[in-house]
């Protein structure tokens, strides 16, 4: 079974603890699934509750936890398909981005998205508190996203992050939000905060 997290208007809790989750009354949209003929209603649901970041803050939301078998859940990047609505490249992508959530490692996806394929039953929904009643093994998705994302950049590049960082104050710079000083000779630059004796040593790329 999926553990899943989806949020609802308080005010609809009793009706859905009562009487659960129709697909047919709560899915976000109809598409067609690779390898499917016609289109699918789908129920759009997160594999941690900060993942939607503004119903989380809500207090007019309840976060609901949901147990699905796995077999009905497939994973999406949903940044994809946001991006895809104005872009049919990127919406092209966004379909070849479709896989079984049992084949999903986590971190592949800054944004993903449960796409649940089934209605889900009262017994297999829980209401969860303020602090979350099981612990979460990571913050959120996009958290765990950024972190692999800079560990394969180390991987590949073994400069601990210095390509990185040396690209962010050089934006800060065009930003005027810091002063660079560099030594050619021996690679190295100092990036200076202004108004600040703040500063950061790093290698020239």
């Amino acid at each position: 079974m999926a553990e899943l997290y989806f949020f609802v208007s308080r005010d609809k809790v009793h009706d859905i603890v009562d009487c659960g989750l129709k697909l047919s009354e709560w899915y976000d949209r109809e598409i067609t699934l690779p390898g499917t003929s016609g289109s699918r209603k789908v129920l759009k649901a997160f594999l941690n509750p900060r993942d939607d970041r503004t119903k989380y803050k809500d207090a007019g939301f309840q976060c609901l936890r949901l147990n699905v078998d796995l077999e009905y859940c497939k994973v999406a990047d949903s940044t994809l398909y946001r991006m895809g609505q104005d872009e049919p490249y990127l919406m092209q992508k966004y379909y070849e981005s479709i896989i079984p959530l049992k084949d999903y490692r986590f971190g592949t996806f800054r944004e993903p998205e449960v796409l649940v394929l089934t209605s889900v039953l009262p017994e297999y929904i829980e209401l969860t508190g303020v602090a979350m009643d099981v612990p979460l093994l990571y913050e959120s998705s996009e958290a765990l996203y950024l972190t692999n994302l800079m560990e394969k950049q180390e991987e590949v590049y073994k400069d601990s992050g210095n390509h990185l960082l040396y690209a962010f104050f050089t934006y800060l710079e065009a930003r005027g939000q810091v002063v660079r000083y560099e030594d050619k000779e021996k690679g190295c630059a100092v990036f200076f905060v202004r108004d600040s004796d703040e500063y950061a040593v790093l290698r020239i790329p």
